[in-house]
């Protein structure tokens, strides 16, 4: 389906099409933020307290204060990049000056130059918060690409597709190749060492770097917004934001989702280095759920046509929610079950490419009821919700692993290990069927969203000419 860019300078409307090429290149910017972002979601909480010293509490008091700041950061990020201007769009400039910074913070954020006193403290919550707020300047604009690559429902769902293939693909390779390099460069111990994590985040912050700048090359802003004549301002487009339910609800399914989701991939480490007693696990347990992600995430675009969105989110949610109950009730020494529980857990992995289509839907929704677009402030709910899932999830985790008795090396107590599990696995499956229990509250249809689509076509139609 040829899309149509409307030119408001020289009010002419013209066809367009992103080629298949274009697509997949888009998957690159979230294989890429696997090699910054998810080591650092799965890998920095260890660092912190196995490596750094920190005590569990001082983590989850740093993690949490950087998602608060991330509340306001985000949403201004998404307004000020709408409202910016310049050759090459509106998004698209962040990409591309931004993506070497978050190299740099990501590199920096697994060193510990001054210890676990007063100054190492300040040290972990200050890079951390860099680190965040440079993901955000980069992630949230590339977030925020399909609703402006294309109108057209099926290529949203397939950019997204692409995005959620590099996202598993990149985790696949993180969590598969992280222990091993880690280790190599650790000299010989058996657990990671602050030089393994260092050189570590060192090789994937220069892999990540041509591949975001490879999607700044390859991807258009086809729909562009006229000049307002009027500027709205900040405080306005956040209060149509906050009163678009669609998107509130969407916010809601999201930060239960990744509490769930990015909570456990910061917590798995420690399930598998003291509940299973190997370091070498984590290559096997973190990659399987990331080849089941990539199968599932090519199954998306057909089964979104056939059974819708709002289905297509609920029941894999549900079925990720019971794949963690069968490794929550396996024996530690029971790796065939945990293994398959695993495996479950990755191929109804489709959540990510669905909500991102969703809140395409909700702009939309939004644009024909108030006449203001808010691709960027909209899309920030996303990177906010997975930022706050990792935070919530890894915070209260390291605080209830605390409660159960935790201590950095050492031999755990049978309660301490119990905690674990349950922070690793319970937890996670309650959150993942309360998310699906909220999809149901969402009304608006494909069809629906179809039309609202077709009405927004008309609107441009009538200011080009």
């Amino acid at each position: 389906m040829a899309e149509r860019e409307f030119d408001m300078k020289t009010n002419s409307i013209q066809k367009r099409k992103n080629s298949r090429g274009s697509m997949m290149l888009y998957g690159l910017g979230d294989l890429a933020s696997q090699f910054v972002w998810t080591f650092t979601g799965t890998y920095l909480t260890v660092f912190y307290t196995d490596v750094v010293g920190l005590a569990p509490g001082i983590v989850s008091i740093i993690m949490l204060c950087a998602r608060l700041w991330d509340g306001i950061n985000d949403p201004m990020m998404g307004g000020v990049a709408e409202r910016t201007k310049s050759k090459w769009g509106r998004f698209r400039p962040y990409i591309l000056f931004g993506t070497p910074f978050l190299a740099i913070s990501t590199v920096l954020t697994f060193t510990a130059p001054f210890g676990n006193g007063s100054s190492g403290i300040a040290w972990a919550a200050g890079t951390y918060v860099i680190s965040g707020m440079l993901y955000t300047l980069v992630n949230i604009p590339y977030g925020a690409l399909p609703g402006v690559m294309t109108e057209d429902a099926n290529e949203r769902n397939e950019l997204n597709a692409w995005r959620s293939a590099g996202m598993n693909v990149g985790m696949i390779i993180v969590n598969f190749c992280s222990s091993f390099i880690m280790l190599k460069f650790s000299n010989g111990s058996e657990v990671a060492t602050g030089r393994g994590y260092f050189y570590t985040a060192v090789i994937y912050a220069i892999i990540s770097i041509p591949m975001f700048l490879a999607v700044f090359a390859s991807s258009r802003e086809i729909i562009k917004v006229a000049d307002d004549k009027r500027k709205v301002p900040i405080s306005e487009t956040f209060k149509n934001i906050v009163g678009n339910k669609y998107l509130m609800l969407l916010f809601g399914i999201m930060v239960l989702q990744m509490s769930g989701f990015m909570g456990r991939i910061a917590l798995t480490s420690y399930y598998v280095i003291y509940c299973l007693g190997a370091f070498t696990l984590i290559a096997l347990l973190m990659t399987i759920p990331s080849i089941g992600g990539v199968i599932g995430s090519l199954l998306v675009v057909p089964l979104v046509r056939r059974f819708g969105k709002v289905k297509m989110l609920a029941f894999p949610l549900v079925m990720q929610g019971i794949a963690l109950l069968i490794i929550y009730f396996a024996d530690f020494g029971n790796l065939s079950v945990i293994v398959f529980g695993h495996i479950v857990f990755g191929l109804f992995n489709m959540g990510a490419p669905i909500t991102l289509s969703m809140i395409a839907d909700a702009v939309d929704y939004q644009e024909l009821k108030t006449g203001i677009r808010t691709d960027g402030t909209a899309y920030a709910t996303y990177g906010l919700a997975t930022k706050l899932g990792n935070a919530i999830g890894a915070s209260v985790g390291l605080l209830i692993m605390g409660h159960f008795g935790y201590q950095a090396n050492a031999q755990q107590t049978t309660e301490a290990l119990n905690g674990i599990n349950l922070v690793a696995n319970l937890i996670p499956a309650l959150l993942f069927f309360a998310a699906a229990g909220l999809c149901f509250f969402w009304k608006m249809s494909d069809s629906d969203a179809a039309k609202i689509r077709e009405q927004l076509d008309e609107r441009r139609a009538q200011q080009a000419e």
